[in-house]
């Protein structure tokens, strides 16, 4: 009797273990059969909801103001940079002048006495004793008026008229150029010399006399429209300095009288000038 309960008791025993190992071996064949590789699997990634439905956050939804008629496109427009000049170009005159004599500008001086007979000697020459020859000069056009031309300009004349020979202001307008054209493209382009005096009366002359202790007592060449002064150079922007517009005018000046063209004398305040020959 007690053999066979053992017997049963036995058998339900394994009878449990094997439905227990059929169980989990199932399972196993579920898991293995359902896993695929890694990169076969779909990845789906998963986004954040926006801050506007998380509760307790309402935030206002703003747009771009746009102009109308205006292109939306995100187009980036290139363009140059605006550069403002250092200086703007200034009155003539308006600046510190620089200075034409004997002190700036080295040039030989001719002698007076050659001064006078070059004047007496130019076709158109006389001697201007007063306003009524003077106006006589003009009528006939033995003189002419003188007006600011390129690379000079003519200053407020006090003792003098601004009335040369016809010949002599030819001279005026060749200096005036070529000056002009030895500044054209430097810093000192528009920089223009400044003429002093020119055609005096003997009656100005006179009264010019006794003021001024370097004005001759003998016949002024300005008498007879053959001279003019140059007494500075006008810089036409503040950068210019004086070295460039001296120079050249050095250099015109040594030419014109190289060429037998004019007599020269360097004075004080000014550089007088007498046409000695007439261009050809």
């Amino acid at each position: 009797m007690s053999t066979s309960v053992k017997r049963d008791f036995r058998w339900d025993r394994i009878l449990l273990v094997a439905l227990i190992l059929i169980g989990c071996s199932s399972g196993v064949v579920a898991l293995v059969s359902n896993e695929a590789p890694p990169s076969q699997q779909k990845q789906n990634l998963s986004h954040p909801e926006p801050i506007s439905k998380i509760n307790g956050y309402n935030l206002p939804e703003k747009e771009l103001a746009v102009a109308q008629g205006e292109d939306t496109n995100n187009e980036f427009v290139l363009s140059e940079d605006v550069v403002e000049p250092k200086t703007k170009d200034v009155k003539l005159g308006s600046l510190l002048p620089c200075s034409c004599c004997k002190k700036t500008i080295r040039v030989p001086k001719n002698p007076y006495t050659r001064h006078q007979s070059a004047a007496r000697s130019l076709p158109s020459s006389f001697f201007v004793k007063n306003d009524s020859e003077l106006s006589y000069g003009l009528s006939v056009n033995k003189l002419v008026e003188v007006s600011d031309g390129r690379g000079y300009r003519i200053d407020r004349l006090k003792y003098s008229k601004a009335v040369l020979l016809p010949e002599v202001r030819d001279l005026l307008e060749d200096m005036g150029h070529d000056y002009a054209d030895a500044l054209k493209g430097t810093d000192s382009e528009g920089t223009v010399f400044r003429v002093t005096s020119m055609t005096r009366t003997d009656h100005q002359q006179r009264s010019l006399r006794r003021r001024n202790r370097n004005a001759t007592k003998s016949l002024s060449t300005h008498s007879y429209g053959a001279s003019f002064d140059i007494a500075f150079m006008d810089r036409a922007n503040e950068d210019d300095n004086c070295n460039r517009p001296t120079r050249e005018m050095q250099k015109l000046l040594l030419r014109y009288q190289k060429e037998g063209r004019i007599l020269i004398i360097p004075e004080g305040g000014c550089m007088h000038i007498t046409l000695l020959r007439v261009k050809s």
